[in-house]
């Protein structure tokens, strides 16, 4: 017999004249991960129906969508008080089999038809639990499950064990970003903040052979593999940009303390070429107010000077500990300190500058081909198609004037 999902959404509810775009965004980017599973649109509610032997897959999939703050294991009946009870118990038994032992009712009664009312119902309804698995008892307080009755026009639906998920808004209703990753901890985290706020990412990655190997690559790869899961079913595209070349043009020619802003400022030249012929409008970075020497105002500012895109920081006010603790509960961490170098560690200055200013970045860059530099990176450069947490399709980069 299939099995019931149903979908609780947070934010979204408070939508008001857009809520229906939001909730069909939100159904498609469930529809996109779950194959031919039946995804329906109730009021205030999403049901998925799913055969038993792909709910564990399904669940997996509804737990990592943002924009879902909630989902239980649910059950359609009919307005019968027995068919009520015997599903409020079978699901009951389910969470009593998860070792959980405490519980309580709540009713809502959407259609006033129905003859009961809530508080009436939800006493009768403990009460044949009780007299079913008297391993149980009621908690009214603090439950650790709630069975909950909702008596709908549709019918009776009952759910119960609320499991939370992520919140947030859904992947692609606040539109793309291109993500700078690279293989340290912070920069899937503030990717993964991204999506939670509802923006469908891409990534873009600069690896300088043969000063970084081909497992800092992978490392770098089994990230943007691991947030596509959290991309709302889209295709994320993954942008390995050989950057040798131009890193050893930094180093021949601007000066060492002023190295490492301008390679980032290269970096980000280059990905404002793709953002450019991609139609991407936000930049994602991984960086952090103060947690490094490099990592001031001043500093950050002449990084982003090159694009007229938004710079998005999302992690510019968290402390490494809460950083660390939201990569461990999205599976990046332990990828993330793989001990493999990528190119940021290459030439770092012993005392890089800390306040940068623009008239000094403007001196130590003259005489550097910028547009001949960025065009030789992207020519070696390739493309990782990813969906789902995995590689769709390999293919050489190519901007040309009508790429979208």
């Amino acid at each position: 017999m299939d099995k019931f999902i149903v979908v609780r959404y947070g934010e979204i509810a408070l939508k008001q004249g857009n809520r229906k775009m939001f909730e069909k965004a939100l159904t498609g980017n469930i529809k996109r991960q779950i194959g031919k599973s039946i995804v329906q649109r109730i009021r205030g509610r999403i049901i998925v129906t799913v055969s038993p032997e792909k709910l564990p897959e399904t669940e997996a999939a509804i737990k990592r969508t943002s924009g879902i703050q909630n989902y239980s294991l649910g059950s359609w009946t009919t307005y019968d008080i027995n068919d009520i009870y015997a599903t409020s118990i079978e699901l009951a038994k389910i969470e009593m089999m998860k070792g959980r032992r405490t519980f309580k009712v709540e009713t809502r009664r959407l259609d006033k038809r129905f003859p009961i009312k809530s508080v009436e119902l939800n006493p009768l309804v403990g009460e044949k639990i009780l007299e079913a698995i008297p391993e149980v008892s009621v908690d009214i307080h603090n439950p650790q499950f709630v069975v909950e009755i909702e008596i709908r026009d549709e019918g009776v639906l009952i759910s119960s064990g609320k499991t939370h998920a992520i919140g947030g808004l859904p992947v692609g209703v606040s539109g793309r970003a291109l993500l700078f990753l690279s293989g340290g901890i912070d920069s899937p985290v503030a990717g993964w903040l991204a999506q939670k706020r509802g923006l469908s990412i891409d990534a873009i990655h600069f690896s300088s052979p043969p000063y970084t190997g081909e497992m800092a690559f992978e490392k770098v790869l089994s990230l943007a593999k691991r947030l596509s899961l959290f991309n709302g079913g889209r295709v994320l595209k993954f942008y390995s940009v050989h950057f040798t070349q131009a890193q050893m043009a930094i180093h021949r020619h601007v000066q060492e303390r002023y190295s490492l802003v301008c390679q980032r400022r290269l970096m980000m030249r280059i990905a404002d070429r793709i953002a450019d012929k991609t139609h991407i409008k936000a930049m994602v970075t991984g960086e952090n107010l103060g947690q490094v020497v490099s990592q001031t105002l001043e500093n950050m500012a002449a990084i982003a000077e090159p694009t007229g895109k938004l710079v998005l920081r999302p992690l510019i006010t968290y402390d490494k500990i809460e950083t660390i603790s939201i990569a461990r509960a999205i599976e990046t961490f332990e990828i993330s300190i793989l001990p493999y170098e990528d190119c940021c560690t290459i030439f770092v200055p012993s005392s890089p500058v800390t306040k940068a200013r623009m008239i000094d970045i403007q001196r130590v860059e003259a005489g550097l081909d910028f547009d001949e530099i960025v065009r030789e990176a992207l020519n070696r450069s390739q493309v990782y198609r990813i969906r789902n947490g995995d590689v769709l399709e390999v293919e050489k980069l190519e901007l040309s004037e009508d790429a979208c």
